[in-house]
């Protein structure tokens, strides 16, 4: 029993190998040819039917994309299919980094979380001994926060938080998930569901034995 079902994998093996053209000297293992080859420009050269196996792709023109064991049609220029979905096509810039403080304006005092304006007097009139008198300005305190931070140069804020910008040809963020950038648009739509592959398809190119 157990040589008979090593006899068979070996068997297995070889016609995966020789489909594959790792062997190199045994004939298509996995292709039926006709009687009459069909005429073509190379020598010892012919076509024939493929029949279906692990290794070749037979689904049909129309829906030529193998995934899953299931055949679809193509996704759009800008989607990648995944079943029978289509997905717009993204870009992962990252998490999202926390802001910096917003610098003090010039002039002013950098208390750390704040900047203070510095408390001045104009000097309109003096005193009996030079002293100086006149109307305050300043004394203000602004918070380093209070416009919601800023981000670092070639980052941007979105949603409170710094992310790097996105490329070129990707250049909007998905809503609620602005570390993916993408084109814009609708996000994903149907391609419908999958066939199955046929067990025999007609081949487009020759094998040489």
């Amino acid at each position: 029993m157990w040589a008979i079902l090593v006899a068979m994998i070996f068997v297995y093996l070889i016609l995966i190998k020789s489909r594959e053209h790792f062997l190199g000297v045994l004939p298509d293992a996995l292709t039926v040819m006709k009687e009459k080859p069909f005429v073509t420009t190379e020598p010892n050269q012919s076509r024939g039917y493929e029949v279906y196996s692990s290794t070749p792709n037979t689904c049909p023109r129309s829906h030529p994309e193998l995934q899953g064991g299931l055949c679809y049609t193509r996704c759009r220029s800008g989607f990648d299919g995944i079943g029978p979905v289509c997905w717009a096509q993204s870009h992962n810039v990252g998490i999202g980094l926390p802001v910096e403080l917003e610098p003090c304006p010039d002039g002013w005092n950098n208390d750390g979380l704040t900047c203070r304006e510095p408390i001045r007097n104009d000097c309109s009139w003096r005193g009996l001994l030079g002293e100086c008198w006149g109307r305050l300005t300043g004394g203000r305190v602004k918070g380093r926060l209070d416009n919601g931070g800023v981000c670092p140069g070639g980052l941007e804020k979105v949603d409170g938080l710094c992310y790097y910008r996105c490329p070129a040809r990707l250049p909007r963020r998905i809503p609620g998930m602005p570390y993916f950038c993408y084109a814009g648009g609708e996000l994903s739509y149907g391609r419908g569901v999958g066939k199955i592959p046929p067990i025999v398809t007609m081949l487009d190119r020759s094998y040489s034995f």
